[in-house]
């Protein structure tokens, strides 16, 4: 609601107005008093129309507000009761219970309530007020910082949206903070504010997780991934074209290095450039961790392919790290006469389908290295069908590009050219072991390499994993299969937490809302530990989904005497939200202690 004067006939009116939105979703706006020349007071207009609105909805006054002066609270009041004689003659009421108009009942401002209620409790157990109050920012700021992260976990969404959505949720009334149309630049500020500390908050949610968790943190998981821009990007310097995971390879985008421990808990990350070559970020990530720093056993660092670089391998001994790295997939066929060879030893406590079997020799290249032949037969499996997917899908889109040419539909040479190399571009997978042909009196053919593909086959489920010479054959396995933690954070923040794609433009906004969806796995984590604990192995958009029904809402109560009884509180949760709540250690009645107000009736 806000206050327009408008000019009648030479007068000025003062109108009370109210912005809503029509069925067909159009912004519209309704007059719902006119106050004449009404000489309201400058300075407190809005909060005039504010604390009228609160008064309507049955919302309490916010405790940061500033409390009205005695001309503007009788405005209000007088406001309130125009509106009253403005409204129809009421009906009289037929049915009562203890005082209480039944057919006056109504229930209003009813907004989301659960996965806000979820989100709280991470953030406290976390002590994420503390750290960022320790940081230097006052209360309000880090009211604004926790509404931005947890709508990242809850919804992403653009700062623009997110004001709109705030007003959905009960988390501005949780939080005791307004949020406005105007509040788009006090969310950049923040996010700029929290950045300027990343690293700081880093380090202390580090150790706070540790002592939350009682984590040892063995294992240092390290990888990147990318995030890419639908603009230009130009006043960012670390925007660059590069290889794009999402074959994005025609916008720019920056790299995320990300460091997590063997539960999956976040260590650091780190933005750099979008052409970077990931073998020069393992320094920079070794030096931003503490992890050990004062002892003689510090974690054993696994690595995929990329990192596997003669300096990174140098460097880890230098440092006296132990490392795993995951050798790259074409390079398994050089160990084809050692994988043939005899000497593999069955991983113990295996089902026959989930068998690993395992050979330990020494790097050919390396002396100090050892080298372990892992053969998967789950891994087997699923490679040989991801394979003969990829071959039928080549063969579909073979077949019908032959048909098209046989049809004549295509004849030009250069552009059947230009559709065989879009057609080996598309499926490189299964491409390779194909020659492709075209003859006028043939037509296109596809000749596949037999012993090619049978070589292939043979390595299917085949993995070479380098490490030194302090990790045994299942040690050296295990640790590979915790590379699955890093998979699934990378999961979670590319989709779950937004972190991809980025619309921001300036190089702060971008590291910003990139850490904005990291704080939010903080969050996240902490949920997914905590029910695991309990044996919930739930994923958080399946819990999300569960307690997006629990609302809080205001319960109006109109009495005999004209008076009328708001009461705000949350709804009553189902069994298996209350559930949730249990298992989590929240008690959803307090997170939002119900609110008790009084007003006069119509």
């Amino acid at each position: 609601m806000y206050f327009r004067t408008k000019t009648v006939k030479g007068t000025p009116v003062v109108q009370l107005v109210e912005s809503f939105r029509n069925p067909e979703g159009q912004p519209r706006q309704r007059i719902l008093a006119s106050l004449g020349d009404a000489r309201l007071p400058d300075a407190e207009k809005n909060g005039i129309a504010r604390a009228v609105e609160d008064h309507l909805l049955g919302k309490p006054p916010l405790p940061i507000d500033a409390p009205l002066s005695q001309e503007a609270a009788s405005w209000v009041t007088r406001i309130l009761q125009l509106l009253g004689r403005s409204k129809a003659a009421k009906p009289a009421a037929t049915d009562k219970i203890d005082g209480v108009l039944l057919d006056k009942i109504q229930t209003e401002n009813v907004v989301q309530f659960g996965p806000q209620c979820v989100a709280m409790a991470a953030w406290n157990a976390l002590g994420l007020t503390g750290l960022l109050e320790q940081a230097g920012l006052n209360p309000a700021q880090a009211a604004t910082a926790q509404l931005m992260v947890a709508n990242r976990l809850i919804e992403p969404l653009s700062e623009w949206a997110l004001i709109d959505w705030s007003h959905r949720t009960a988390l501005p009334e949780m939080l005791g903070i307004r949020i406005t149309k105007t509040t788009k630049d006090r969310l950049y500020q923040t996010s700029d504010l929290i950045l300027s500390h990343r690293k700081d908050l880093e380090q202390k949610l580090r150790h706070r997780e540790a002592e939350l968790f009682d984590c040892k943190r063995s294992i240092i998981l390290y990888d990147m991934t990318n995030t890419h821009f639908e603009g230009l990007c130009a006043k960012n310097p670390k925007a660059r074209h590069g290889k794009n995971k999402q074959k994005r390879n025609d916008c720019r985008q920056v790299a995320v290095g990300m460091a997590f421990d063997e539960h999956g808990l976040a260590l650091a990350h780190d933005v750099f450039e979008g052409n970077i070559a990931e073998t020069k970020t393992l320094a920079t990530m070794l030096d931003r961790l503490d992890l050990h720093k004062d002892t003689t056993q510090k974690p054993v660092v696994v690595l995929d392919a990329g990192f596997a670089s003669a300096a990174n391998i140098a460097l880890l001994k230098e440092r006296g790290y132990s490392y795993l790295i995951n050798i790259t997939r074409d390079r398994r066929r050089k160990y084809a006469e050692q994988f043939a060879q005899d000497g593999f030893e069955a991983l113990p406590g295996r089902k026959p389908e989930m068998q690993v079997e395992v050979r330990r020799i020494t790097d050919p290249e390396d002396a100090q290295s050892r080298l372990i032949l892992c053969r998967s037969a789950q891994r087997r499996a699923k490679e040989t069908a991801m394979l003969s997917k990829a071959e039928t899908r080549f063969l579909s889109d073979f077949e019908a590009l032959r048909k098209l040419i046989a049809g004549g539909k295509l004849k030009k040479p250069d552009l059947i050219e230009r559709r065989l190399g879009r057609l080996e571009k598309k499926h490189p997978r299964a491409a390779r072991y194909y020659t492709l042909r075209h003859a006028t009196a043939e037509g296109l053919t596809a000749q596949r390499d037999d012993d090619k593909h049978g070589q292939a086959s043979e390595a299917l489920g085949n993995y070479v994993l380098k490490t030194d010479h302090t990790l045994d054959a299942e040690q050296t396995w295990s640790l590979y299969m915790t590379l699955l933690q890093a998979e699934e954070g990378f999961c979670a923040l590319k989709s779950t937490l937004g972190m991809r794609p980025n619309y921001h433009q300036l190089e702060g906004r971008v590291d910003g809302h990139i850490f904005i969806s990291v704080l939010a796995y903080h969050l996240l984590t902490w949920v997914r530990e905590k029910l695991r604990d309990q044996g919930d192995l739930r994923d958080w958009k399946t819990l999300r989904r569960l307690l997006s029904t629990h609302m809080l809402a205001t319960t109006s109560l109109t009495l005999e005497d004209g008076r009328v009884l708001h009461l705000r509180k949350p709804t009553v949760p189902d069994a298996e939200q209350a559930t949730v709540y249990q298992r989590l250690g929240i008690d959803w009645k307090a997170a939002f202690p119900a609110q008790k107000t009084w007003a006069k009736g119509e």
